[in-house]
């Protein structure tokens, strides 16, 4: 299996690739510091489940595999996939090459992240996140489209305009990798305020 999940990461990370070289090429909210890159796929029972960075958003992302109903469901419909931290809703999506597959938007546009470094340990905090059972919040329970228009602003959470001080603070990368990010924090961009 682990040499189907690299078929496939490679397959995704190609085609977005693609995509970032000719339809984002010009697109202004492009963070030139980013990659694409696949972190963490791994099978689950939806699929083949991971996040997907690119350098204008990261999600999680399911790949089909032989046997996953949900490669029948309309481009542009949402499914629930209930995870150990709770439910998250899934937009399907087509691309050539890869063909049918999910997202669920964790940050978009991401012109805050510093570097491919920050990136990634966003990405990792986010899967555990997700499979971590106490982080379940009924209250939490956002839609894929809330979070997109939740991220598509050029405000911090506080209401403030993000600041080049801001991006050079080390406070991101200590609150991904010093401490669990909650569900709610996750989803709120709370992880970019500063330590009180």
């Amino acid at each position: 299996m682990t040499i189907q999940v690299e078929v496939f990461t490679k397959a995704l990370e190609q085609q977005f690739r693609h995509v970032h070289q000719t339809r984002m090429a010009d697109v202004p909210i492009i963070n030139p510091k980013l990659t694409v890159q696949a972190i963490g796929f791994k099978q689950v029972e939806q699929g083949l489940l991971g996040v997907l960075i690119t350098p204008w958003f990261i999600n999680l992302v399911l790949l089909p595999i032989k046997d996953n109903e949900w490669i029948e469901l309309p481009v542009g419909s949402s499914q629930s996939h209930i995870f150990s931290s709770g439910a998250y809703q899934f937009l399907v999506g087509e691309e050539e090459n890869i063909g049918r597959y999910q997202s669920c938007s964790l940050l978009s546009p991401i012109l805050e992240i510093a570097d491919q470094d920050t990136a990634i340990q966003f990405a990792t905090a986010a899967l555990k996140a997700l499979d971590d059972k106490r982080l379940d919040d009924a209250d939490s329970k956002i839609h894929a489209a809330e979070v997109e228009r939740r991220w598509h602003s050029d405000e911090m959470p506080s209401g403030r305009l993000v600041t080049e001080e801001d991006l050079s603070k080390p406070s991101l990368k200590q609150r991904l990798t010093e401490q669990p990010i909650s569900r709610r924090d996750l989803f709120r961009g709370r992880f970019l305020q500063d330590n009180d």
